[in-house]
């Protein structure tokens, strides 16, 4: 491996994950961004920031081959496929994106928007809604949540409750969209900084879903579900993505509130 030795990574598997995962995202997300700030003459197909979505999944698989063997990426996929789960959680997974966006609406008084058309007419637009769906949406999902939920969560499980958890997987996930947010036309640092604090939250809701299904399946579905509410709220108005921002916020402050009550212990034994 070269940058990573096979004995490092035995010792210091989350590190590890961390390192691989910024590397094999940012190879293409840092040319990308150059070439779009024009700093390098280098223009990538746009279709490679999809593949680069993918960088924490192959990260955890090679992490996980080299450090636990066969053993440890049997575990990650069939954590990938795991769909029974309690009827309760799967329907939180389904719905909740969902009930989020009405809520969001009904705050900003366009709930009426779901069902005039106005929302697939500007979904269907310019091919957004196959951009939204599967790229925002599906491969987000997919290439994401195996590596930061399906092996970086239950290493800090093992080690502290779920508050502690999060907070501590925070930063890394949330800085590893730097590159993709810097390439855009309009960035502004301040948005990062929400999109900071959006993540959080969503940090806090995976941790909660995760500990309850032990489900990646779960969690890749439900990453892409908030992912494509979330652009149907963009696609309305600012005002019903900021208001769905603020449920998804306000959900996480319940949440955490719940784990100070309750206290839940680290896992014991490693995850199922």
């Amino acid at each position: 491996m070269g940058l990573l030795k096979m004995d490092f990574i035995r010792r210091h598997p989350l590190l590890s994950y961390f390192l691989l995962a910024y590397i094999f995202t940012w190879a293409i997300e840092v040319p990308m961004l150059l070439g779009a700030r024009g700093i390098i003459d280098v223009h990538l197909p746009v279709w490679l920031e999809a593949l680069a979505a993918f960088g924490p999944f192959a990260a955890a698989l090679i992490v996980l081959r080299l450090g636990s063997g066969k053993a440890g990426v049997e575990k990650l996929l069939v954590s990938l496929v795991k769909w029974r789960v309690p009827g309760f959680w799967l329907l939180f997974t389904v719905i909740s994106p969902f009930v989020v966006l009405v809520a969001a609406l009904s705050m900003t008084g366009e709930t009426a928007k779901l069902l005039s058309g106005e929302l697939c007419q500007n979904l269907l637009a310019g091919g957004k809604f196959i951009q939204l769906v599967f790229i925002g949406g599906v491969l987000r999902g997919m290439g994401e949540e195996p590596g930061w939920r399906g092996m970086a969560l239950p290493i800090l499980r093992r080690r502290c409750g779920p508050l502690l958890a999060t907070f501590a997987l925070f930063p890394a996930w949330w800085l590893w969209h730097l590159p993709a947010f810097l390439a855009r036309d309009e960035f502004q640092p301040v948005q990062f900084v929400m999109f900071g604090l959006g993540i959080l939250a969503a940090a806090v809701w995976c941790t909660l879903l995760y500990d309850a299904t032990r489900s990646v399946l779960m969690l890749a579905l439900w990453h892409a579900l908030i992912n494509i509410t979330r652009g149907m709220a963009l696609s309305l108005s600012m005002a019903a993505f900021l208001a769905f921002a603020k449920v998804v916020v306000a959900v996480a402050v319940v949440i955490i509130v719940y784990w100070l009550l309750r206290r839940p212990k680290p896992y014991s034994v490693e995850y199922d």
